[in-house]
């Protein structure tokens, strides 16, 4: 099970509104057992994926950015954690809105099915 959570202007703690970012995680089931749990499996800033952080902490300035988001979304304490606890819960119950990915037009559904691919 993946969750797509889109986020702007997130904030992180100690920069307040000096950097404002925009992108999308990838939550999963933390454990089959627990389906109400989340994990953050990736993270996207811009056309950019970001490399998960060592465990050990360190590494390099975008796996340390990886890890600041990461704990902002863990945090319910925050409006993007609330948000993606809440948007989680939504995807687990099945009541997440259906969003399409195309605006239907006339004559659209002739020309896919025309198509040759």
């Amino acid at each position: 099970m993946t969750c797509t959570y889109f986020f702007e202007e997130l904030q992180l703690p100690g920069l307040g509104t000096g950097m404002l970012l925009y992108g999308k995680a990838e939550l999963v089931a933390n454990d089959e057992r627990y389906p109400d749990e989340f994990r953050v499996e990736n993270i996207q800033i811009g056309d950019k994926w970001l490399p998960r952080a060592p465990r050990d902490g360190g590494g390099t300035f975008e796996q340390m950015l990886y890890a600041a988001i990461e704990k902002v979304l863990y945090d319910e304490k925050t409006v993007h954690g609330r948000e993606a606890a809440l948007e989680w819960a939504d995807f687990v119950s099945g009541e997440a809105p259906v969003v399409p990915m195309f605006k239907r037009r006339s004559g659209l559904d002739a020309l896919v099915r025309g198509a040759s691919i």
